[in-house]
């Protein structure tokens, strides 16, 4: 797990660096909740913090699949593959509705529950 969450804040560290190539919205420094993720990502007008969750998203998703032992069977399978990111999005937000235990968790450890709720492998 730790190396999950090396690689997590590496890759975040770098996406925040990035000068210009990223949005300019972030999770509060002293709130990654998952409260705090979902009130970022709820606007549908807010084109930054929008492309802020889609990245935060992905991020966790890669950190899953690089920390994954090559042998173990996958917990997560995105097998439609025309689903957009917004629609992955208006799930989760639907989701995190219907399961507001998790809202005090950090967003990165809800998201892979959700991930795993809702693309379970067969």
């Amino acid at each position: 797990m730790r190396t999950f969450t090396a690689t997590f804040v590496f890759i975040a560290s770098i996406l925040s660096f990035a000068p210009g190539a990223f949005a300019q919205r972030d999770l509060p420094a002293d709130d990654a909740s998952t409260t705090a993720f979902v009130e970022l990502c709820k606007n549908p007008d807010d084109e930054q913090g929008r492309s802020f969750c889609f990245g935060f998203g992905e991020g966790v998703y890669q950190g899953y699949l690089t920390n994954r032992l090559p042998d173990a069977k996958p917990a997560i399978c995105f097998v439609d593959k025309s689903e957009t990111r917004n629609e992955v999005l208006q799930k989760f937000l639907v989701w995190t509705k219907k399961n507001p235990q998790f809202n005090k968790e950090a967003a990165a450890k809800t998201l892979m529950r959700f991930f795993a709720d809702n693309y379970p492998c067969k």
